[in-house]
């Protein structure tokens, strides 16, 4: 019996992929204390990009996977994770990663509003509702004018936007063009953009420090190959509500690097955001099964 296909492997997977993207944040955050944050974001896009471009190329032996159909299409969605990052890694600089990374969760609750809007999917009053108490639970945690992260907390909201719009053109893009090249063009467009500005920011680094960064870009280009991986063996809406892990490898992170212990408006707000994802993830699984159950 071959575990790699089977539905519990593909959870397992879901599961350290959260805490290796969460570590990848962490290794970023702490780079961060004696390196810009444009440095980090080209170790990042760099070393993954490299990677993943190593990794197609030994495997197939061609460099068809350069060939996009859809360039306009890979752009757009490329630009906006490398928005999302950048937000994200400037808000790690401010705010603690639980606190940033339970903000950013809630992208996966406006692709909720943008399969309606973008992509013309219906989305009924309870999904809405389900938007606006992840909203509610961003408050929680950001508390504007009120705890310390205060306007801060916008960063990792745009970094929620910019999420949502990337899974988003990911759903579009997948029957246009093949997965090997929209993995590829995922952090291309950023390592090439950050290769011509990192000049200007260039600090002399220390073996550990380029280690570290090397180490970044590798968690990221194994996270990534781990979660298309799981997502193709197990039904996405099966595996939806695994991908909060992250949250949860972001406080453990937080509290053994950093020694950050997470507040309860964090873990309140962060379980709000958390439970709305799970609620559009149930309601998804249940229309679908009527629907499978009536055909």
């Amino acid at each position: 019996m071959r575990t790699d296909n089977s539905p519990a492997f593909a959870i397992v997977l879901i599961l350290v992929t959260g805490l290796v993207l969460s570590g990848m944040d962490a290794t970023s955050k702490y780079l961060s204390l004696d390196i810009s944050v444009v440095m980090i974001l080209w170790g990042r896009y760099f070393f993954h990009t490299v990677l993943t471009f190593s990794i197609y190329a030994g495997k197939t032996r061609s460099f068809d996977f350069l060939r996009a159909r859809r360039p306009g299409l890979q752009l757009i969605r490329a630009g906006a994770l490398f928005g999302a990052t950048s937000t994200f890694y400037v808000a790690i600089t401010k705010m603690q990663l639980a606190d940033a990374s339970a903000i950013q969760f809630l992208a996966p609750v406006l692709v909720t509003a943008l399969s309606g809007l973008v992509l013309g999917e219906h989305v009924g009053p309870r999904r809405w509702a389900a938007v606006g108490f992840g909203f509610i639970g961003v408050l929680v945690v950001a508390r504007p004018g009120f705890g310390e992260l205060g306007w801060d907390a916008l960063l990792p909201l745009a970094t929620a936007a910019l999420l949502a719009v990337y899974m988003t053109m990911t759903r579009i893009i997948r029957s246009k063009d093949n997965a090997a090249s929209t993995t590829f063009y995922s952090t291309a467009l950023g390592a090439v953009v950050l290769s011509m500005i990192v000049p200007f920011h260039w600090q002399a680094l220390e073996p550990t420090q380029w280690g570290l960064m090397v180490v970044m870009g590798g968690a990221g280009a194994i996270g990534h190959f781990m979660l298309v991986k799981a997502f193709h063996s197990a039904e996405a809406s099966m595996l939806a509500p695994f991908t909060y892990s992250q949250v949860v490898g972001s406080i453990l992170w937080g509290l053994l690097v950093f020694g950050d212990v997470p507040s309860i408006w964090t873990l309140g707000g962060a379980g709000i955001v958390v439970a709305s994802g799970l609620y559009v993830w149930y309601r998804e699984t249940r229309i679908r099964n009527v629907t499978a159950g009536n055909s």
